[in-house]
């Protein structure tokens, strides 16, 4: 398993509010649209930035201006597109959390995505400059706002470095109480600023718990399904052993049948049965499969419910991205 490397000030109860601060608002949100949209007019105008050149370590090569410039290009079946960074990153950040969020925990996610994809660049030839390469059937469908806009303007070029190198980052919706370890989630000890962190308020999210219920048939047929291998039917929850890291999410499940156990990691498990998290127990009853689970997602880096408490705390984004992820460094790009 790896981690992959996602207050609203519009209309309060339906009502459009016209007074002087409101439509200020509007007006910062119309251009800072503007200043977002720009690249694409200006591409529109004169030409597609397929145009340009790339030379063999996948850098755009137009002269000095534009040397240094970033574009991700989405291949989809719909066709092929450049976009600029910032761009994309607004729609990415629109789809990746609850906007509604603090505009602190915004500005942070905004980070995060961008280190995300400024590390993919740095994996494949060591420069913070070139074309991303990207599949990205969604985009386009993020639903961008002023807060949104804020976010990523306010934060414009900013990552998270580790040792001179842009971080491999992590982030998830709600932890079961805490984030966890590298080492024991991934068996990985070269993401030393992954460490497990207190995120006690999590339990007010309000899909902090979660169940689901199963039939048996169901339960065995998606671990066959995985393992491709026949489970008995009377396959019973005392047959399973569950091995848990320090923060309680399962980092393997081992079911113990003839002639030889089945071994299905914690993320295996959450995406075979469809669970929120790998943080759940099992129990039976009636031929029912019973979940309780705690967290959604992985439970690795930053929750996202967890920044957003930071933020309405008066934690600015800084904060929250050392709290999360201690040791790094912020550089501009």
């Amino acid at each position: 398993m790896d981690a992959k490397v996602y207050e609203n000030v519009f209309y309060k109860n339906k009502r459009i509010v016209t007074d002087k601060n409101s439509f200020n608002a509007k007006i910062i949100g119309t251009v800072l649209l503007f200043l977002f949209l720009l690249p694409y007019i200006i591409t529109s105008l004169w030409g597609n930035v397929n145009d340009g050149e790339v030379n063999e370590n996948n850098q755009i090569i137009w002269g000095e201006a534009s040397a240094s410039k970033i574009y991700i290009e989405n291949v989809t079946a719909a066709g092929r597109e450049r976009i600029p960074l910032e761009l994309y990153l607004a729609d990415k950040l629109a789809r990746s959390i609850n906007t509604d969020y603090h505009p602190e925990a915004l500005k942070a996610q905004a980070v995060l995505l961008r280190t995300a994809l400024i590390y993919e660049l740095w994996s494949l030839n060591g420069a913070v400059s070139g074309i991303i390469k990207a599949g990205d059937s969604e985009y386009g469908r993020g639903i961008i706002n002023e807060n949104v806009l804020l976010a990523v303007n306010s934060t414009q070029g900013i990552i998270l470095k580790y040792h001179n190198q842009p971080i491999k980052v992590a982030y998830f919706a709600v932890s079961n109480g805490r984030t966890r370890e590298s080492g024991e989630a991934l068996g990985k000890t070269d993401l030393p600023y992954l460490k497990s962190v207190d995120c006690s308020r999590d339990f007010l999210a309000e899909n902090y718990t979660s169940q689901k219920v199963m039939n048996k048939s169901q339960f065995i047929a998606a671990i066959e399904k995985t393992a491709k291998t026949e489970v008995p039917f009377d396959l019973s929850i005392e047959m399973i052993n569950i091995n848990r890291d320090s923060g309680n999410y399962i980092i393997d499940l081992t079911i113990n049948i003839a002639p030889e156990p089945i071994v299905l990691s914690g993320e295996e498990c959450r995406y075979i049965w469809g669970l929120n998290s790998s943080c759940f127990t099992i129990d039976e009853s009636k031929n029912k499969i019973i979940f309780g689970i705690r967290g959604v997602g992985h439970g690795l880096g930053m929750s996202q419910f967890a920044a957003n408490e930071m933020a309405k705390a008066d934690n600015d984004y800084m904060t929250i991205l050392e709290y999360f992820f201690a040791g790094t460094m912020m550089e501009k790009l």
